[in-house]
């Protein structure tokens, strides 16, 4: 292989790939990136055989070659190189790279070892557009388990419908459902999607891609965008049905709008006493006003009153003040609506006017 391309592409798609480099397979090959020549561009590919991603650079080829170099090192090297372009040559088992003032030899695994990325037919794709999809990734993954004792709670669930797509994610204690609609009609489908798959891929969108097209078979999910595919391994096993710990709007009793950034300081300066107390924040609503107030046998107390627009029945209601503030945070806008139906059911948050999200947290136990 002798490919010669710019240091800003290559450093570009080695920063894009290297996170996907297997750090803990038994398998040394995992530990490389595969550099080959394709149809006169250079591929850059790795995997921890749980997800997969390719990339494409622009090039001058004048040999094909592949090989397989340790990813760490190759980055290193790369993104301190300052010179325009870097020429990458395939000798054997060895990779050198030189430039106008650097060059270097890496040994490398030939190509061959490397593990084979699945691949997924591409027809008939779900196309995003890539800023709305991010939105529903950063509004709803934030809510999967870190427990793996039941794995379908570690990601998050992907339903197709006729016209739209929900999200959902949920660790039991609390519930996240973005949905978003679909340029062309869908036949149903339903899906989990680990959540470090759609945190990378979050990641990897940036603000440069306008779309994203989504391949759904055999237990595997790609997405496509700009120059990358991007394949990950699905969650096997069956989604709770959530829909039946929501409160209906009839047993909804009470509501509350307030402002976003005072209602999360509130919040956050509540969160400092019930650290000791599994983050219980205790939030009485009067038709006046909203007191939030947390204890700490050891540290003292804190009470604090917001003013908002308040209808419906008075109520006191405990949640963690942990699953508030992560909500708030990847919530649009300046005020919030929380729907109550009465101390021992679940809250539901969600931005003012937003119909497409909410986001439901189960309500913790008022002693007394």
């Amino acid at each position: 292989m002798d490919i010669e391309c710019t240091q800003a592409n290559l450093a570009k798609a080695l920063h894009l790939v290297s996170r996907m480099v297997g750090t803990r397979g038994t398998l040394p090959v995992l530990g490389n990136i595969l550099l080959s020549s394709d149809k006169g561009r250079l591929k850059l590919a790795a995997t921890d055989l749980e997800i997969g991603i390719q990339t494409w650079i622009g090039g001058k080829v004048t040999q094909e070659g592949a090989i397989t170099v340790p990813a760490r090192l190759l980055v290193d090297f790369v993104t301190t190189n300052s010179d325009q372009k870097i020429r990458l040559e395939v000798k054997d088992t060895t990779l050198s790279l030189t430039s106008d003032r650097f060059s270097a030899n890496i040994n490398g695994i030939p190509a061959g070892e490397f593990p084979g990325i699945p691949e997924i037919k591409q027809e008939n794709p779900l196309v995003f557009e890539a800023k709305a999809l991010r939105e529903a990734i950063q509004q709803t993954v934030f809510a999967t388990a870190i427990d793996e004792t039941r794995p379908v709670l570690t990601g998050v669930l992907l339903k197709m419908e006729e016209t739209s797509a929900k999200f959902a994610a949920t660790d039991s204690y609390r519930l996240a459902e973005k949905t978003l609609p679909l340029r062309e009609k869908s036949a149903p489908l339903s899906v989990i999607i680990p959540s470090r798959t759609l945190q990378e891929l979050n990641r990897m969108l940036g603000d440069s891609a306008d779309s994203v097209e989504v391949y759904v078979a055999d237990n595997q999910i790609l997405f496509v965008f700009n120059d990358t595919v991007f394949i990950s391994r699905l969650i096997d096993g069956v989604f709770p049905d959530y829909m039946q710990i929501i409160p209906s709007k009839e047993k909804q009793t009470t509501k509350v709008d307030l402002q976003k950034d005072e209602f999360s300081q509130v919040m956050k300066m509540a969160s400092f006493f019930a650290r000791e107390s599994a983050n219980n924040v205790r939030m009485k609503v009067t038709p006046e006003f909203v007191e939030v107030a947390a204890i700490s046998p050891q540290l003292g107390d804190t009470l604090s009153k917001l003013s908002g627009t308040i209808t419906g029945d008075p109520v006191e209601i405990a949640f963690n003040a942990k699953f508030i503030l992560d909500g708030l945070a990847v919530f649009p806008g300046e005020t919030i609506e929380i729907d109550l139906a009465g101390k021992h059911q679940p809250g539901i948050l969600r931005p003012t006017g937003k119909g497409d999200y909410f986001y439901l947290i189960m309500p913790l136990r008022i002693d007394g």
